[in-house]
């Protein structure tokens, strides 16, 4: 367990600025944030596998959120204290090598999170929503990955990976339900592929594809989609 405690920076307090067309308000009575942590973890190892649990609970107090609302037909960012957010869940991992034949690995990890607002008493909203119960903003409900390695002789290594998220919001009424537009975060799953070529001791040419079904998602801003990349790496 353990315990940390954010301050509110210089410009969080102060600053007036406006970014684009975006106003950003200070707020100069902002209270530092406190977050009280616990996780509990078992594990299990062998020659060629291992499997780990991890149980986890984090409570911020007075946290430090932005928000951005629009303010007489302007986009406007302002910073508050929340006065309780609980995040509680679990993340399960494992890996094997040699799976099945030699050259084989596998790993991959699936983690849960239930991040709700306990208590928000200076949340205000001109349409008349509330934000306690709600979840927390940017985190995602889940999120997980899976990885397979191929590797038929020390110089060759094929890599097969699928990753993605959940649901995540970024507002603390959780009103942003509206996904694949700009601002949205929106659930996705991706698989990539990869190939590296060990030609020398101390070099290697890779090649890869990124989210190789061209899938097309949002984390605020459109996220890359099929991309194909290649790079020789070297050591001296």
């Amino acid at each position: 367990f353990g315990q940390a405690v954010r301050y509110p920076t210089v410009s969080e307090l102060y600053q007036i600025v406006s970014v684009g067309a975006t106003n950003v308000v200070p707020n100069p009575n902002l209270m530092p944030e406190s977050a009280l942590d616990f996780e509990w973890v078992i594990e299990r190892k062998d020659q060629y596998s291992t499997v780990r649990l991890s149980l986890f609970e984090e409570d911020t107090s007075n946290a430090l959120i932005s928000q951005t609302s629009t303010i007489n037909n302007v986009p406007t960012t302002n910073f508050q204290n929340v006065g309780l957010i609980r995040n509680r869940g679990f993340e399960l991992y494992a890996e094997a090598t040699d799976v099945y034949f030699k050259g084989l690995d596998l790993s991959g990890s699936v983690t849960h999170v239930d991040s709700k607002i306990i208590s928000n008493p200076g949340f205000s909203s001109s349409f008349g929503s509330y934000s306690v119960g709600m979840w927390a903003p940017y985190v995602p409900q889940w999120r997980g990955s899976v990885v397979a390695t191929y590797r038929p002789d020390d110089k060759w290594a094929f890599t097969a990976a699928a990753r993605g998220q959940g649901l995540m919001y970024s507002t603390l009424d959780n009103s942003d339900y509206v996904h694949n537009v700009y601002g949205a975060f929106d659930p996705f799953v991706v698989v990539d592929l990869k190939a590296r070529y060990k030609f020398m001791d101390n070099a290697a040419l890779e090649v890869g594809i990124d989210n190789v079904g061209d899938y097309k998602y949002f984390l605020f801003h459109p996220f890359p989609q099929r991309t194909i990349v290649a790079s020789l790496k070297a050591t001296f």
